[in-house]
């Protein structure tokens, strides 16, 4: 199972979000984090390593065709026990790898594992090997800055978003509490929406350095990542899966709701009293 974590624009903690889902996934179930952030990977950095494997290794291997178990291979074990595979440089370097990156996905995706992965800010037309990935991905988690400009570049990106990963679930995920509530963006996007990740500065930076016992703490990154992660995880066991209401094929069928005006405001009282409310997981209902 592949889970995309990603922006449209700017950096609103992509690979905290990535990397604390990861940290609390369910322990019964094996995990892998991928770092495939076209713009480059930060985890070696935040964990003082240099790393002699990862994307670049496996993307070499990709070229000649790769076996599923072969990536373990090219995978480091954080001391934290969470299997990582470090990300590329830059972006010229996930471009110059284009070729090899439908042969990677496709061992990602055969893996008897759960992959989560670390998609950074999207390049247009899905460059840097992104769109191999979201291709097979199950799930594709993005995260929205609860702004007016972050709804209406998410607003924009949709269509896109929804052609490139037309057998997935989109999960739209606001990055803080203040601002548009995930009611409102759920009603303007015509789709249903995440609560916030928590804003927890002191929680990311445990995180960033690699703490043991991380996943237990008592943070609210980690709470959240904790709870969001086994939803996340059951959901996609389930027999539920096919039927969720955030399913991307659904987002085309139902009717317009209200949007960004030409102002840039959101008409409020409209927007909620027509809200449709459906049955969701428990992680867009709460």
């Amino acid at each position: 199972m592949i889970i995309v974590v990603a922006s449209i624009k700017g950096a609103p903690g992509v690979t905290t979000t990535a990397t604390a889902i990861a940290s609390a996934w369910p322990q019964d179930r094996r995990v892998l984090l991928v770092e495939a952030d076209p713009f480059g990977g930060d985890l070696a950095a935040w964990f003082g390593v240099a790393p002699t494997t990862g994307l670049w290794s496996l993307l070499a291997a990709g070229r000649r065709g790769i076996e599923s178990d072969a990536v373990w291979q090219h995978a480091t074990t954080l001391p934290t026990g969470l299997p990582v595979l470090y990300g590329l440089a830059s972006a010229d370097q996930a471009v110059a790898n284009e070729a090899a990156w439908p042969a990677v996905a496709e061992a990602l995706a055969a893996l008897d594992a759960d992959v989560i992965i670390d998609a950074g800010r999207l390049l247009p037309l899905f460059a840097g090997g992104i769109r191999a990935l979201l291709s097979l991905a199950e799930v594709l988690v993005v995260l929205c800055p609860p702004t007016l400009a972050g709804i209406v570049h998410l607003k924009t990106s949709l269509p896109s978003l929804t052609a490139a990963s037309s057998s997935g679930r989109l999960i739209v995920q606001p990055t803080a509490e203040k601002g548009f509530s995930p009611d409102e963006i759920a009603s303007t996007l015509t789709i249903n929406v995440a609560p916030p990740v928590p804003h927890d500065p002191k929680g990311a930076a445990v995180l960033s350095r690699n703490a043991i016992g991380w996943a237990n703490s008592k943070t609210a990154l980690a709470k959240w990542a904790r709870t969001n992660a086994a939803e996340l995880a059951a959901f996609l066991s389930g027999p539920a899966a096919t039927q969720d209401p955030l399913s991307i094929p659904e987002i085309r069928e139902q009717p317009p709701r209200p949007s960004v005006d030409d102002t840039g405001s959101l008409d409020h009282a409209e927007h909620l009293q027509n809200t449709v409310h459906s049955d969701a997981p428990t992680w867009a209902a709460r």
